[in-house]
């Protein structure tokens, strides 16, 4: 069902519009050429002196002393609620006029509708996401469910205050204006208020969050050491060169922490499992039924193993699991409810299903956008996907979230696993500064179901979600992918796109080394680059030399490799794998068809398969047998659901006419690293040093990894599929 904005509210909003056509004509593509508004120079602050369906705003403003600010230079956006929003916000809170509200709430409430770029609505994909002056999302929806009294489709910030449609997209001399409806209230409570004042659907998990001590655990928020060490980087690197081009680097203002919880709603639990849960059952016995499901999900030997519940505590001559599997011991980490609700929970912060996935040139023809992320659960991941195709019928909805989910296939016996589908919840704050949560249909576990099916298939894993800190702090997936390389780019200002490059100091990524003559940078996504996702972080120095940590897999054997662009400015690196060097140094300069690779390509760009395109030149038996080469020489092509250029502005969108499937070019491929021996309780680390001489300076970068278990690749294995 469409929601609908007052009819009153939309017949005031006409006339206002019309008012303002009169008075204060703007741009309007329908006008005749001689009727078009000529620029004059208003500043924002005059579109709030000028229009007096503004004046109550306009007095928050002068009450928070930004009048000046709006009257200055720049590129903003400013979402300024009408007077009868301002009214209704009065009433909620209380106040019988805007001279009642405190003049630090008034600056809130300016920083909260300003952001620090111009955004026009016809530019917005479905979900976008940007920061406001107060360093928190601004979250704009465009999907058509909320339209206004005349049917069209409303934006809807922060599913509180909307865009109104006649009035939006009136540009001024700093930036443009988008009026909406109501105040833009910023959520500014730590994780465990939003929780508290929000979980009225969701008792039984909030009472489990409670009795476990999670909920205490969910208060980090800002690193204020870094406030401090911060200061020994300058703020911006000059023409850092990664790839082709040169970029400037800033560095992040701030290290924060945050979270993001997976709610199994009371209903759910109710339906899902009756036998265990009804709604006549007191609380005391409901956590004692979500801790039966939680042993049930736990009690195996793998899992005793992964987590080490088998271990043995010095002091008692027990092991952790003979210690803390009971009810009285809720708050330990051996707990199983303690586990099965920290698996619930993300060691990052995803405000909106925008960032949740990057879902940036992914083919939807052959493979769903997939990110796979650690959990609070340590030696846990968990697998976020957009499902596109609909050819599977376990999954209900096109184009949705779900949680752990794998479509039937020879790795998982052609057993469909649904997983959980995720859904924002309604008329309710779902974010605030360091806690966002959603509601999944079914509860989550890393069992064996989990580990044994759906992680048991090639996993290709972005380097941009191996850190929390990257999501955290806004710095994967900043800015506009579909804006190419620009002026912005190479500048401290900001690149046009929205958003900057980053380069990040030694100490500010969590279980990373890094050497001090090494700088790890991260370029903005830009779609017609060939990086997975747009986005790429390039390890640059003449003798770099980084360590971190492998993302968690289940124990098992699996062969490592690492995919990327080979280009002639490249570095060369020795790669180890915890502390032992890994056959000869990974070269980065020369491209697939060298005959150190053996590959077989149609030029740079060109088609291979001629059978797929008629300019292709070689068949699908002679392309299979090059693979053969390929691999024996420690190489595959790079995937076929992968491509890089856009057609059009929303992702992702394929076209043959416009972009180009990794698979086809020379220089993208994926070189094998070695044979990896997961073992259980045990974090793997990958180092990688330059080799070159200390004189040259060549970058290696981090665009994927794949982790793929051994009988699917290896010797007698299942085979991998080409994408």
């Amino acid at each position: 069902m469409k929601n609908k904005i007052s009819p009153i509210l939309s017949m005031g909003a006409v006339l206002f519009s019309f008012m303002l056509t009169t008075l204060f004509p703007s741009c309007n593509d329908d006008l005749a050429a001689d009727s078009y508004y000529t620029f004059t120079g208003e500043m924002m602050s005059d579109f709030l002196n000028n229009h007096e369906d503004f004046s109550q705003f306009r007095r928050i403003v002068e009450r928070a002393g930004r009048m000046d600010l709006l009257a200055s230079r720049g590129a903003r956006t400013l979402f300024p609620p009408v007077n009868s929003g301002v009214e209704d916000f009065l009433k909620e809170r209380g106040y019988a006029s805007v001279e009642d509200i405190p003049a630090s709430f008034c600056d809130t409430l300016v920083k909260a509708c300003l952001v620090e770029r111009t955004l026009y609505t016809y530019n917005l994909s479905e979900t976008h996401q940007e920061s406001n002056q107060l360093d928190l999302p601004v979250i704009i929806v465009t999907d058509g469910d909320t339209v206004d009294a005349n049917g069209m489709t409303l934006s809807v910030i922060n599913r509180r205050a909307a865009i109104i449609n006649e009035l939006k997209n009136d540009s001024v001399e700093n930036g443009v204006v988008h009026p909406v409806d109501k105040v833009i209230v910023p959520n500014t409570s730590l994780g465990a208020s939003l929780l508290d004042d929000n979980h009225k659907d969701f008792t039984i998990f909030y009472e489990a969050l409670k009795r476990t001590a999670l909920l205490d655990s969910l208060s980090r928020y800002r690193d204020d050491d870094y406030e401090v060490w911060k200061n020994n980087y300058k703020e911006f690197t000059q023409s850092m060169h990664i790839g082709n081009e040169d970029y400037v680097g800033k560095r992040p203002d701030h290290r924060y922490s945050g979270f993001t919880l997976f709610i199994v709603p009371d209903k759910v639990l109710y339906e899902k499992y009756p036998d265990r849960f009804n709604e006549d059952m007191t609380m005391d016995q409901k956590i004692d039924a979500l801790y039966d499901l939680a042993v049930e999900k736990y009690n195996d030997n793998t899992s005793a193993s992964i987590f080490g519940l088998d271990k043995t505590e010095p002091a008692s001559g027990k092991t952790y699991k003979e210690l803390y599997w009971d009810k009285s011991s809720l708050k330990s980490r051996y707990n199983p409810l303690n586990m099965f609700l920290s698996y619930h929970i993300l060691d990052r912060l995803f405000t909106s299903t925008a960032k949740l996935i990057n879902c940036w040139q992914i083919n939807t023809a052959y493979a769903d956008p997939t990110e796979w992320v650690g959990t609070m659960l340590d030696f846990s991941s968990i697998k976020l996907e957009k499902v596109y195709r609909t050819i599977d019928p376990a999954v209900e909805y096109e184009r949705e979230f779900y949680i752990n989910h794998s479509e039937a296939c020879m790795y998982n016996n052609y057993e469909r696993i649904r997983g959980a589908h995720l859904t924002t919840p309604e008329n309710a704050d779902n974010f605030s500064l360091n806690v966002a949560y959603y509601y999944v249909d079914d509860v989550l576990a890393y069992d064996q179901t989990m580990r044994n099916k759906v992680m048991n298939t090639r996993m290709r894993i972005d380097f941009m979600t191996l850190w929390p800190e990257l999501t955290n702090n806004n710095i994967r997936l900043a800015g506009n992918p579909t804006q190419a390389y620009n002026s912005g780019d190479n500048s401290e200002d900001g690149t046009e796109a929205g958003g900057f490059n980053y380069y990040l100091p030694p100490g500010y990524l969590r279980n990373v080394s890094i050497s001090d003559n090494t700088t790890f940078f991260i370029s903005r996504p830009i779609v017609y680059w060939s990086n997975m996702g747009g986005d790429v972080l390039g390890i640059l120095g003449t003798s770099y030399d980084v360590t971190f940590r492998l993302p968690n897999v289940p124990p098992g054997t699996y062969e490592l490799r690492l995919g990327y662009c080979a280009l002639v400015d490249r570095g060369i690196g020795q790669v180890y794998v915890d502390g032992i060097p890994q056959g000869i140094p990974m070269d980065m300069r020369y491209s697939a068809s060298d005959a150190r690779v053996g590959g077989l390509y149609n030029g740079g760009k060109g088609w291979r398969n001629k059978e797929e395109n008629s300019s292709g030149i070689y068949t699908s038996e002679e392309l299979e047998e090059n693979a053969r080469v390929m691999k024996n020489n420690g190489y595959y092509s790079a995937p076929k659901s992968v491509f890089y250029g856009n057609d059009g502005n929303d992702a992702p969108r394929y076209s043959a006419n416009t972009c180009t499937i990794y698979y086809n070019q020379d220089n993208l491929m994926r070189r094998k690293i070695c044979n990896v021996e997961v073992k259980a309780n045990t974090h793997h680390t990958i180092r990688l040093r330059s080799v070159l001489t200390s004189s040259e300076s060549g970058n290696f970068t981090l665009d994927y990894m794949e982790l793929v278990p051994i009988d699917i690749c290896g010797a007698g294995g299942l085979g991998e599929d080409l994408y």
